[in-house]
């Protein structure tokens, strides 16, 4: 297996441009790519397979420099969402290409293509054409075709785009589980932020630049950038003011030790940050519940401060929600990370059933 380095890597086109990347892919591990929309994770990846080359820097396959080398020479498998074979073949014909490439007797390769027909639960659709599918199932023989495949290296942009949402956690876990023990090199794209549990590393791209790299939890934890932020959970960047050690803000003002800057700024809040204020207990911030959705067992509520401004709330399920309740949440503001950039007038919204100040209604 062979490590995949990149070295003061440049790309430019248009008004878009990749600025020195300096990336390692140590064998047989898997790094996601993620970042907001026109970061450059497509980009970076074409570089990789070879569709593309860079305006300077050098990218190797172990001590190679491929630069030159076209995608069809590269050892790797590049993937995207779309299944790459003739609509009019059958599922079965499409695995059996897939596992006719390996260099295995005809017993081996029966043996692989009923493994692959019966994990991904391929059974009934083996005789149909692959353009009778739905796009869960071109998915499942995408993913069936490149197990059979085995590549040393894969490079999959947005592999499991559409895959259906309930099936996405255990389909991304049992594919990437196998291509580990396989020992393939996987470079990818995440489609969603649950593929990110599978993987050894996620890099963040933010405007054509690596903004942060580490362990999903590690950057989920400490966030560097709100690009990062959001690569791993949905965040709020609360607009800040830092004056001194004092931080000021639309939930409250806190002082911090060593503030990372003065004058403007974002504080970035996780939607579990927040807590119910217990009986008792002062709260930092009353807020009017505008919209609720229950997810995974807890309660993700779109909740309006005072002036209309919205917040992401994550809370308990055994909290009573309902549309314009009122809650009295508390939060331990000093641990929020501190980014400093220009901040614009935050976004605000109408509550619907909130009940307005007295004044107002007079």
């Amino acid at each position: 297996m062979l490590d995949v380095s990149l070295a003061h890597v440049s790309f430019a086109r248009g008004d878009f441009a990749l600025h020195d990347i300096n990336l390692t892919f140590p064998a047989s591990t898997h790094t996601a790519i993620a970042g907001p929309p026109a970061s450059g994770t497509t980009t970076l990846l074409d570089l990789i397979a070879g569709k593309i080359r860079p305006s300077s820097g050098e990218i190797r396959f172990g001590t190679r420099v491929v630069n030159d080398v076209g995608e069809s020479r590269r050892p790797l498998l590049h993937v995207t969402s779309s299944l790459d074979v003739p609509e009019r073949w059958s599922v079965r014909h499409a695995l059996v290409a897939a596992v006719r490439r390996r260099t295995l007797d005809r017993i081996d390769r029966q043996r692989e293509y009923d493994l692959a027909i019966e994990k991904w639960k391929l059974g009934a659709l083996a005789v149909r054409t692959i353009r009778t599918l739905s796009s869960s199932e071109r998915t499942l023989v995408h993913l069936a075709r490149i197990e059979l495949l085995r590549p040393g290296i894969l490079v999959a942009d947005r592999l499991l785009e559409h895959l259906n949402a309930a099936a996405l956690d255990e389909v991304a876990d049992a594919f990437f589980r196998t291509l580990r023990v396989a020992g393939t090199t996987v470079i990818s794209a995440p489609s969603a932020r649950a593929e990110l549990g599978a993987t050894d590393r996620v890099v963040v791209l933010a405007a054509g630049r690596v903004v942060q790299q580490g362990t999903a939890a590690q950057i989920y934890a400490e966030p560097l950038d709100e690009a990062s932020a959001l690569a791993t959970g949905s965040v709020n960047a609360i607009p800040v003011t830092v004056n001194g050690t004092t931080v000021d803000s639309i939930i409250g003002t806190w002082d911090v030790d060593h503030p990372p800057f003065q004058g403007s700024g974002v504080a970035l809040v996780r939607p579990e940050a927040f807590s119910i204020a217990r009986p008792g207990e002062e709260s930092d911030l009353i807020v009017a519940v505008e919209e609720a959705t229950f997810e995974s067992g807890r309660w993700l509520v779109h909740a309006l401060l005072s002036g209309g401004i919205t917040l992401r709330v994550s809370l308990p399920a055994e909290v009573r929600m309902h549309k314009g309740k009122l809650l009295a949440l508390s939060c331990a503001a000093a641990n929020f990370p501190l980014i400093e950039r220009s901040v614009e007038a935050p976004p605000t919204s109408v509550p619907t059933d909130a009940i307005p100040p007295m004044s107002s209604s007079r």
